[in-house]
């Protein structure tokens, strides 16, 4: 049940079960996987994936209730992609920690207010990574070091900008549109005071 709206399933969905697994190929960013496995027919087949720590994406709001964003080069599209801050937890981090330094990394800032506000899967058939969605507010300077592949142009818009930017497409960077999604509802009543404590 979801907020009164009831999902019904004809029955349990088989699953499908995994007959052997193998690593063909790691780095320090992620895992390729090799799966055998073996329909409920019977059949069997092969499937390759991603495994990788879980992300992060913050939506960080400033005292105006104006939202922190940047600009940086995508190099698989060859594009600029205006984005929220985000990237992948490290070893030994717990998602907030990652958010937490994610932020101060992409932006300058850390939050003296943080929530966590939801998560989603940003490929389900291509990876297992399940990305964390945050909620910062409170923000305060704060220097961090930054990675040597990211270089950023900042900007800092209103919600409304936000909605026109995805709609006209100049925002395309999935992650940023489904946190943008998860937030805006902390945002609605009052978006200079969001609730994230």
């Amino acid at each position: 049940m979801l907020r009164g709206l009831e999902i019904r399933c004809r029955g349990m969905l088989e699953k499908w079960q995994k007959i052997s697994s193998e690593v063909f190929h790691e780095n320090k960013w992620w895992k390729g996987i090799h799966d055998r496995f073996r329909l409920p027919n019977g059949k069997e087949g092969d499937y390759f994936y991603m495994s990788k720590l879980d992300p992060v994406a913050i939506i960080a709001v400033d005292n105006d209730g104006k939202i922190l964003m940047h600009k940086q080069y995508r190099y698989l599209f060859d594009k600029e992609s205006l984005e929220v801050p985000c990237g992948s937890s490290k070893p030994g981090q717990t998602v907030e920690e990652a958010a937490l330094a994610e932020l101060a990394e992409e932006t300058g800032f850390r939050p003296r207010k943080i929530k966590k506000i939801g998560q989603f899967s940003s490929a389900n058939a291509l990876m297992t990574e399940t990305c964390n969605i945050f909620l910062a507010s409170e923000l305060e300077p704060f220097q961090a070091e930054k990675d040597e592949t990211e270089d950023f142009e900042s900007f800092k818009l209103t919600p409304e900008e936000i909605d026109l930017a995805i709609a006209s497409g100049e925002i395309w960077c999935g992650f940023t549109i489904a946190a943008w999604t998860l937030a805006k509802p902390y945002l609605k009543n009052n978006p200079s005071t969001p609730s994230a404590s």
